[in-house]
């Protein structure tokens, strides 16, 4: 199937086009490849009927699994449970072959694979970035650890705000603001500066980058300033996970991709070649633009439920679920948690901690998960292509479909 050329990348983050776009990421940026697996691991089927599990929908009202998925833009969505495939489903045209865009569950591949070179002593979580990683000296990381970076406690004034992120005109020129009402038609624009992470997407290759000149991922960090000691809170800033994978790339000397593709798609045995986006300099995009297809991520999500499947060093998948205390008490300090997330337990090594040792996710924009709950023994991988990029009320049904549905697998073995 070609692409449909009504998207470009000016239109393509945007409803209905994202529908569409998430699955051709190929056809739209330059990506580098990261191979499958030489000897790929088939997970056991062993299917379970879902469809009438019940919770509670945005509207307050009782919402069937089966009607839940149809009404919130699902794409695709794989239930593991006690190690076997119980539930997989298929919607939006996609595929067991279809690669997906993972957004921001692009991190927690970065935090497996940053997990992997300590756990193989080629750096330590204490190490300062710029002993690493001369190239940072003078930045905002002076005096940063690897660790800050990849929770992202570290001082870097960015602000990442989606309050307003789906507001902006994807059909005008790289310079305007536009107002969008309800069913996403514009209602007007005006020009204006536009906020950082606009700006980062232009220089990561997410948009167009008009008439500026290409610095890049890395080199567009560079412009950000130091706002508050390193470690004093959590803030969700995307363009920190760059710098981990470029830890990453220092350690092996070797490209990120291929040191993902070497130490852990390869090893954890997946099925199908997945893809990172590459901005106009070549670097690969780490905090958002990696595609794989929906078993390829449940095997991931497998992993950190089993202790790392003898690939994920287990000591870092318990400090990922377990955290300590000085993680919780920055988490807790963040003046810019919204009601979900001020509920939960932390940020660690690019995992949201819902309850302490217990339940995480990857959680990328639009509605990508990579979901693990040690209680009931289950691992969901879902994707999906919201119709705007943190819809709250949406996100919150879909991880109430989540426990409805692990808790139920843990009351039928029960």
């Amino acid at each position: 199937m070609s692409i449909d050329r009504r998207i470009t990348l000016s239109n393509w983050l945007a409803p209905p086009y994202n529908r569409i776009a998430f699955q051709r990421v190929r056809e739209l940026c330059p990506t580098a490849l990261i191979s499958r697996s030489p000897q790929p691991q088939f997970l056991p089927v062993d299917p379970v009927t879902l469809d009438d599990v019940t919770f509670a929908g945005a509207d307050g009202s009782t919402v069937r699994w089966a009607d839940h998925l149809e009404r919130t833009y699902c794409d695709a969505v794989c239930v593991v449970h006690n190690g076997r495939i119980v539930h997989e489903r298929y919607l939006n045209d996609m595929t067991e072959r279809t690669p997906h865009l993972l957004m921001s569950v692009s991190k927690s591949v970065c935090g497996a694979t940053l997990g992997i070179a300590i756990g193989r002593g080629l750096l330590r979580a204490d190490d300062l970035v710029t002993h690493i990683a001369p190239e940072f000296v003078g930045t905002s990381l002076d005096g940063a650890t690897v660790q800050h970076v990849i929770d992202m406690t570290a001082g870097t004034e960015f602000l990442e705000d989606y309050d307003t992120y789906d507001t902006y005109d994807t059909y005008d020129t790289y310079d305007t603001y536009a107002g969008v009402d309800s069913d996403h038609s514009a209602i007007g624009a005006v020009h204006r500066a536009e906020p950082p992470l606009i700006e980062y997407e232009r220089h990561a290759g997410y948009r167009p980058l008009g008439d500026r000149t290409p610095i890049g991922t890395l080199g567009h960090f560079r412009t950000y300033g130091l706002q508050r000691p390193h470690g004093a809170w959590f803030s969700y800033r995307s363009p920190l996970t760059n710098i981990a994978a470029r830890l990453v790339e220092v350690v092996n000397d070797v490209p990120y991709p291929a040191v993902v593709a070497r130490d852990l798609w390869g090893p954890l045995g997946q099925e199908h070649d997945a893809d990172i986006m590459l901005d106009p300099l070549g670097h690969p995009v780490v905090e958002g633009g990696m595609s794989c297809s929906l078993r390829d991520l449940a095997r991931l999500a497998l992993a950190y439920l089993c202790d790392g499947d003898g690939v994920v060093p287990a000591a870092w998948v318990d400090d990922t679920r377990m955290g300590n205390d000085a993680v919780v008490a920055a988490f807790t300090a963040n003046p810019e948690s919204d009601a979900e997330s001020a509920a939960w337990s932390m940020y660690r090594n690019a995992f949201w901690v819902m309850q302490r040792g217990v339940t995480f996710s990857g959680l990328g924009i639009f509605g990508q998960y990579c979901w693990v709950d040690r209680a009931t023994n289950t691992a969901i991988a879902r994707f999906s292509t919201y119709p705007s990029a943190t819809p709250a009320e949406l996100s919150a049904e879909t991880l109430r479909g989540f426990s409805a549905v692990a808790t139920h697998l843990a009351e039928r073995h029960d």
